[in-house]
């Protein structure tokens, strides 16, 4: 039995398959199509609104500081803390710096809401979490520290991050 957590930029996918004879069988699906890694950006986005002091932006600077959130998503995947900087439309410059573990719980409800599901679809597919044997992580916001310690806390091991599920054949 194994879990695919598919974490993506948009949506969120949980499926629990079953391998006989070389050959994936789904046992369940789940997830939460409206979760994703934007949602991430998002949540950096609204902290950089509220410790700059900000409201009401124009549609550029929005835009401007949800690339930079992003970016700053990115980095903290790597490194222990990251800053966002931005000189907004009207001048005024946006410098702010956070640290990876802020950022882990700033965003843990988000965290918590992807394991909610893979709970859902483990339910679904009459299983516990100790009959699955491996977990594998698909998406970009699963390079995120804070979401992979979280999968390997609920599934008491260590996901794989690096198998190609293009190459996988699911019945």
């Amino acid at each position: 039995i194994y879990a695919v957590f598919d974490l993506g930029g948009g949506t969120f996918d949980i499926s629990v398959l079953k391998l006989t004879q070389g050959v994936f069988e789904v046992l369940a699906t789940g997830g939460d199509t409206a979760l994703g890694g934007d949602d991430f950006d998002h949540r950096l986005y609204c902290w950089a609104l509220e410790q700059a002091h900000l409201s009401l932006l124009p549609p550029q600077d929005q835009r401007l500081l949800t690339v930079k959130a992003r970016a700053v998503k990115e980095s903290l995947s790597s490194k222990p803390t990251a800053t966002l900087q931005a000189r907004l439309s009207a001048g005024q410059w946006v410098n702010l710096s956070i640290g990876a573990d802020a950022f882990a719980v700033m965003t843990q409800h988000l965290v918590s809401k992807t394991i909610d599901a893979t709970r859902r679809a483990l339910r679904d597919a009459g299983l516990s979490v100790g009959d699955v044997k491996g977990v594998v992580l698909v998406g970009g916001a699963t390079r995120m520290p804070h979401v992979r310690k979280a999968v390997a806390d609920f599934f008491g091991q260590e996901p794989l991050s690096d198998i190609d599920p293009d190459q996988v054949v699911a019945v």
